[in-house]
C-alpha cells in the first residue's frame, strides 16, 4: 500500500463516523478555513476582492486554515503551495539556516531577491550577501491571512517580485467589535526535546467608532533533534543542540477622526534565537536509522531580530481613495559558525586536519535598515466599470555585512603541514595575531518608482487590464577586506550601478457567469544588478586555470511571464477549481559561479532560461460533513542556451548547459480531508488528514564549473499529518501527529571542496506528536 493510498483512506474513512448536523455551526470553516458565509477576500490587486474574482494565480490562507493544517513556519506554507519552493542554498552556506525561496522556478541564492516578501505593505526581502544572508519570515501567529502571488508582480510590488510575492498580512484594529485569539501547543519529537508555544491577541474599540487597538504577543520553543558530538571520541557533547526560541510582539492603533479618514500606527517586533546548527555531518549521521548528528567543535548560534514600525493613512474622497504607507525595517542578524572543518578542507586539504583543542571560528553579522514610502490613489469601487491605481514608491535600503574569521592556531597548523608559517604562505601575518579574514560589506539599494494599473470592462463580462511601473534604481557597494586570506594588500573596492527598469503588464478576463471566470495575462518581472568585490588571493590560480576574471559588476535580469487560467465555483459553490498554466522566458540570468577549490563564488550574467508548468487547486464539500482538498503544481525550469568560458589548455569551461534544470523540485502536491460531526448540541468534533508530497530535486549537470558529481539532487519528501479535535464556544482543542511516516529525506547533500571526504546534509523534523488549544472570540 503506497503513501498516497494511505492518506486517501485516511481522508475518506471518516465517512463511517456518525452523521450529525445540529452543532456544526461551531465548525463553520471548511477545509480551506474559508468562512461558510463567503470566500476569503484578498488584496493581491491592491483592492479588496474575493479570491475567485482576482485574475491572477493566488493561493490564500486564512488564520483558520493555517491553524487547521498546523502551519507554523514558511516551510509549511511552501509544502502546501504549488509552485512555491523553499530549498537549502547549499554552496557556501555553512550555517545551515539559509533557504532560498522561489516561485515557478525563478530562484537565486545571490544578489537581489527574485521573490518579494511583504509584511503588510512593506517589502522585507534581503539582498543575498556572503554566506549567511537570508530572509526574515514573520512567525505564523495572529495573521489575518497569507497570500502567495504566483508570477511576476513588478507593476504593483516592484523589482523584488520577479517570480512572485509572498504577503504576510496582520489583522487591522476594529473600531466597533472586540475580538480575541489565543493559541497554545505542546509537542514531542521523536529522538528530540519537547516543543511548546503560548500566545494571545486582543483587539477592539477604545472609543467606539473612533479609536481601536490590536495587541498580540507570542513565544514558541522548537525543541532540537540534532546532537553535537566530539569527532575524536564520538561522545555526545550536546544533545538536541538545534533548538530554537521565537518571540513576537505587535501593537496597532487605529484612529478615525472623520468618517472618511483612517490612520493606523503599528509596530511589529520579532526575535529568533537558534542554539545550534541544523546541518548534519554524514560521517556521524544515518538518516535511515534516525541518527542526526554533527561534530562541530563549537556551537553555532543564530540570532535574528527585527522591528517594523509603520504608519498607514487612508482617506476616502468618494471617487477615490488616497493611501499612504510609511515604514522603517530595522533588522540585526548574526550567526556564529564553526569554521573548523571548512578551514581544514579548503586551506589544508583535510576537514579533520586540526587537532583536538584547535578550531576556526567565524561570526557573520547582517543588518537591514530600510525606509519605505508608498503613496497610492485608487478608485473606490472594485466593481465599477473602470478601476485604476496610480502610485509612487521610494525606498532606501542599507545592508551592512561583516565577516570575522578567527584562526588563532593557523601558524601552528601551517607549520605542522609544510614547515611554513601562515604569513609565509599568504604573504601577510594574521591580523591582530588572530584573524585570517575580516570582510566588511555595505550595500545600499535606492529605488524611486511610479506605477499605475487600469482595469476596464468593455462589456460587463469582459475586462481588460494594463499596467506599468517605471523605476530608477541605484546600487552602491563598498567592500573592505583584510587578513592573509585577502592577500598581502587586502581588498578595497567601491562601486555604483544605476538602471531604469520598466515592467509592464497586460491582461484580459472574462466573467462567464457569477461563478466562473477565464483570464490571460502577460507581465514582465525585473531584478536589479549588483557589484562583485575582488576575489580572495587564494582563488587566483583557479581563475587562471579557467581563463576568466570575475566581473566587477553584474547586470539586471528579467522575465516575461505568460499565463492563462480559470476560476470556477460549481454546484452552488460546493466545488471550487482554480487552474493556471504558464510559460516564462528568463533573460540575462544572474548566476553564482562557485570555485570549489578555494570556497569562493562570484556572480555574473549567464544566458537564458525557460519555465513551463501549471498549478491546480480543487476544494470539494462532498457532504455537509466532509470537505476534501487537492493541490498540485508542476514546474519545468531549464537553461535554454549553453554558456562557455574562454578555452584554456585545450579545455573550454562550461558555465551553463542547454537543458540543465534549475529551481526547486518540479512536482509537488497535497491532499487533505476533514470530517465534522457532533458530540452534543454544544460540542462539535472533527478529524482531518493532510498529505504533502515534494518531488525529487533537479538533477545537476556535473560538467558545469563548480559542480560536485558526488552530491546528487534533494530527495522526495512525503509528509502525512493527522489531527482530531473538538470545538465549543470558540474553544478548539486538538491532538495531532506531524510526519507520521517519520520520513528523513536528504534535502541538500554537499561538501566544502571537491577533495573533502566530509559531506553535510539537512533533513525534516522527525515524527512529532502534540496537543494544540486555540480560542477565538
Amino acid at each position: 500500500m503506497n503513501r498516497l493510498t494511505i492518506v486517501l483512506l485516511g481522508s475518506t474513512a471518516t465517512l463511517l463516523l456518525p452523521n450529525q448536523a445540529s452543532a456544526q455551526a461551531e465548525v463553520a470553516n471548511d477545509v480551506n478555513g474559508d468562512n461558510a458565509a463567503g470566500e476569503i477576500v484578498v488584496t493581491a490587486t491592491r483592492q479588496n476582492v474575493a479570491l475567485s474574482k482576482v485574475p491572477i494565480s493566488v493561493a490564500a490562507y486564512s488564520q483558520e486554515k493555517l491553524d487547521a493544517q498546523g502551519v507554523r513556519r514558511i516551510d509549511d506554507i511552501a509544502r502546501l503551495t504549488p509552485g512555491l519552493s523553499l530549498t537549502p542554498s547549499g554552496g557556501a552556506d555553512i550555517s545551515g539556516n539559509r533557504q532560498i525561496i522561489s516561485i515557478r522556478g525563478v530562484s537565486s541564492n545571490i544578489g537581489a531577491a527574485t521573490t518579494g516578501v511583504y509584511l503588510d505593505d512593506t517589502p522585507i526581502q534581503v539582498r543575498f550577501l556572503g554566506n549567511a544572508s537570508s530572509n526574515a519570515y514573520p512567525q505564523i501567529f495572529d495573521l489575518e491571512r497569507v497570500e502567495v502571488l504566483r508570477g511576476p508582480q513588478g507593476t504593483l510590488f516592484g523589482a523584488g517580485a520577479e517570480g512572485g510575492t509572498v504577503r504576510f498580512i496582520t489583522p487591522s484594529p476594529d473600531l466597533h467589535d472586540y475580538s480575541a485569539y489565543a493559541r497554545g501547543e505542546v509537542a514531542f519529537t521523536e529522538h528530540g526535546t519537547p516543543s511548546f508555544e503560548a500566545g494571545g491577541a486582543v483587539g477592539g474599540p477604545i472609543s467606539a467608532g473612533t479609536v481601536g487597538f490590536r495587541l498580540s504577543a507570542s513565544y514558541r520553543h522548537d525543541g532540537g533533534f540534532v546532537d553535537r558530538v566530539d569527532h575524536f571520541n564520538g561522545q555526545i557533547v550536546e544533545r538536541d543542540a538545534n533548538s530554537k526560541d521565537s518571540w513576537t510582539v505587535r501593537g496597532a492603533l487605529k484612529f478615525q477622526p472623520a468618517d472618511d479618514l483612517d490612520v493606523t500606527l503599528s509596530v511589529y517586533h520579532q526575535d529568533v534565537r537558534q542554539n545550534g546548527s541544523n546541518i548534519l555531518f554524514m560521517d556521524v549521521s544515518d538518516l535511515d536509522k534516525g541518527i542526526f548528528r554533527n561534530s562541530t567543535v563549537l556551537p553555532q548560534l543564530v540570532r535574528d531580530k527585527f522591528t517594523l514600525p509603520s504608519l498607514n493613512i487612508e482617506y476616502d474622497a468618494g471617487f477615490a481613495k488616497f493611501i499612504s504607507t510609511t515604514s522603517y525595517f530595522h533588522r540585526n542578524a548574526s550567526v556564529d559558525i564553526d569554521y573548523t572543518a571548512f578551514t581544514g578542507a579548503v586551506l589544508f586539504g583535510n576537514p579533520y586536519f586540526l587537532l583536538p583543542g584547535e578550531y576556526s571560528a567565524t561570526t557573520i553579522t547582517d543588518k537591514q535598515r530600510a525606509f519605505t514610502q508608498e503613496f497610492r490613489i485608487q478608485s473606490s469601487d472594485p466593481d465599477a466599470r473602470l478601476n485604476w491605481v496610480l502610485g509612487g514608491f521610494y525606498s532606501h535600503a542599507k545592508q551592512p555585512s561583516l565577516q570575522e574569521t578567527a584562526d588563532p592556531f593557523a601558524d601552528a597548523i601551517q607549520m605542522r603541514r609544510d614547515g611554513r608559517t601562515f604569513a609565509q604562505r599568504f604573504g601577510s601575518p594574521l591580523y591582530q595575531g588572530r584573524y585570517s579574514f575580516i570582510n566588511s560589506l555595505e550595500n545600499v539599494d535606492k529605488q524611486t518608482a511610479a506605477f499605475g494599473q487600469v482595469d476596464f470592462k468593455i462589456v460587463e463580462a469582459l475586462k481588460l487590464t494594463a499596467g506599468v511601473r517605471v523605476a530608477h534604481s541605484v546600487v552602491e557597494f563598498d567592500r573592505n577586506a583584510i587578513g592573509p586570506i585577502a592577500g598581502a594588500n587586502g581588498i578595497k573596492v567601491t562601486g555604483r550601478q544605476s538602471e531604469n527598469p520598466v515592467t509592464p503588464k497586460f491582461g484580459a478576463s472574462w466573467q462567464v457567469d457569477k461563478d466562473n471566470m477565464l483570464y490571460a495575462s502577460a507581465a514582465k518581472g525585473y531584478r536589479v544588478g549588483g557589484i562583485n568585490g575582488p576575489q580572495i588571493a587564494l582563488c587566483d590560480p583557479y581563475f587562471a586555470q579557467l581563463g576568466i576574471a570575475a566581473p566587477t559588476t553584474y547586470k539586471s535580469d528579467s522575465v516575461w511571464s505568460y499565463e492563462v487560467g480559470s476560476k470556477n465555483r460549481l454546484f452552488d459553490g460546493k466545488l471550487r477549481v482554480d487552474a493556471s498554466a504558464f510559460h516564462i522566458d528568463w533573460s540575462n540570468i544572474q548566476r553564482s559561479i562557485r570555485i570549489t577549490q578555494c570556497g569562493s563564488t562570484f556572480v555574473t550574467n549567464l544566458g537564458k532560461a525557460k519555465s513551463d508548468g501549471f498549478d491546480l487547486a480543487i476544494d470539494l464539500k462532498a457532504t455537509d460533513q466532509l470537505t476534501l482538498g487537492f493541490n498540485v503544481g508542476y514546474v519545468n525550469a531549464r537553461i535554454s542556451e549553453s554558456v562557455f568560458g574562454i578555452p584554456t589548455n585545450n579545455v573550454t569551461p562550461l558555465f551553463a548547459g542547454k537543458g540543465d534544470k534549475i529551481g526547486g523540485a518540479p512536482w509537488n502536491y497535497s491532499v487533505s480531508g476533514q470530517y465534522d460531526f457532533d458530540l452534543s448540541d454544544r460540542v462539535a468534533a472533527y478529524v482531518r488528514s493532510d498529505f504533502q508530497h515534494t518531488g525529487q530535486g533537479v538533477d545537476l549537470n556535473y560538467n558545469v564549473v563548480g559542480a560536485d558529481p558526488t552530491v546528487g539532487p534533494s530527495e522526495a519528501f512525503d509528509q502525512l499529518s493527522l489531527r482530531a479535535g473538538v470545538k465549543m464556544s470558540g474553544l478548539d482543542v486538538s491532538v495531532f501527529v506531524n510526519n507520521l511516516l517519520n520520513e528523513a529525506p536528504s534535502f541538500g547533500r554537499r561538501r566544502d571542496s571537491l577533495a573533502s571526504p566530509l559531506y553535510f546534509d539537512l533533513t525534516a523534523r522527525p515524527r512529532t506528536v502534540g496537543l494544540t488549544a486555540s480560542y477565538r472570540y
